[in-house]
């Protein structure tokens, strides 16, 4: 269920959506800020971060574990003090429980956006997969909410309790929602990037993010979200998948210098606007 569900190019596009659901607790919004290179080399940021997932969730156990052992090296480095003076590190299981939850709650949406709404069964068999990668995640064993239910009750609360939207969360979105890329690509990618991500973002924590919304751009959502359904199913899933399978069996991450330099250059300038 997790080659199912995790594989398919549509939960690439809940990327955005998942990062900000993230960043709008203050404490991950933190983090980020403090310790990652989200604006001097967002694309080297992305290609890491997929590669280590990837390889996570889909390696044999050796690589996996390794990838493991690599996560909880990273996390040991990144501590800090929050905008409100709160400590925070990332290796506190809340926090990870809480970032591990926007990716497994946001790959299910995606996929489910686009293919077809999953069995009970299947829902419930790619929830306890998916708690296998959060444990590998550094969440301690019997972390996760025991049941998809539970864990719906769980990421619900967070929501409506936990979330709120700091500078420093909102740094991050400014950064994220268009692509740094050259022109034109930023403008084509930008308004799929903004649609997505925060139209399919609970409204209370869009609301936050200031990101307006009516019934037109809901209705542009869905007209999206149809179409790209229709051109998905075309594809078989073999070549749907190959994208993953090749990250999976690279030795080192995607690296594309010039893209990753003129990436931090077109990051440093959009975040130069917030000054």
């Amino acid at each position: 269920m997790s080659w199912r569900v995790n594989a398919e190019p549509a939960v690439f596009l809940g990327g955005g959506r998942a990062l900000l659901l993230q960043v709008a607790h203050p404490s991950v919004a933190a983090g980020v800020e403090q310790h990652s290179t989200y604006v001097t080399d967002p694309w080297g940021r992305l290609f890491r971060t997929v590669d280590v997932m990837a390889k996570l969730t889909f390696g044999s156990p050796e690589v996996s574990a390794a990838q493991t052992v690599l996560l909880e090296r990273m996390h040991q480095r990144v501590n800090g003090v929050t905008e409100d003076g709160e400590a925070y590190g990332a290796l506190d299981p809340d926090l990870l429980l809480w970032v591990w939850a926007t990716l497994s709650d946001t790959a299910l949406l995606m996929y489910e956006s686009v293919r077809r709404p999953l069995s009970a069964d299947s829902r419930s068999c790619y929830y306890e997969e998916s708690k296998l990668v959060a444990y590998a995640c550094g969440v301690p064993p019997g972390g996760c909410p025991p049941t998809l239910d539970d864990f719906t009750t769980y990421f619900d609360r967070v929501v409506d309790e936990d979330l709120r939207v700091t500078a420093a969360g909102r740094a991050v979105a400014h950064a994220t929602m268009v692509p740094p890329l050259p022109r034109p690509l930023d403008r084509v990618t930008a308004g799929p990037n903004q649609l997505v991500t925060a139209g399919l973002l609970p409204p209370t924590v869009r609301a936050q993010f200031g990101f307006e919304w009516n019934e037109h751009r809901e209705r542009e959502l869905r007209t999206f979200l149809r179409r790209f359904a229709s051109a998905n199913r075309v594809a078989p899933r073999r070549v749907r998948e190959l994208g993953m399978r090749y990250v999976v069996q690279r030795e080192k991450p995607l690296q594309f210098p010039w893209l990753q330099r003129r990436g931090a250059e077109l990051t440093a300038r959009r975040m130069a606007e917030l000054t």
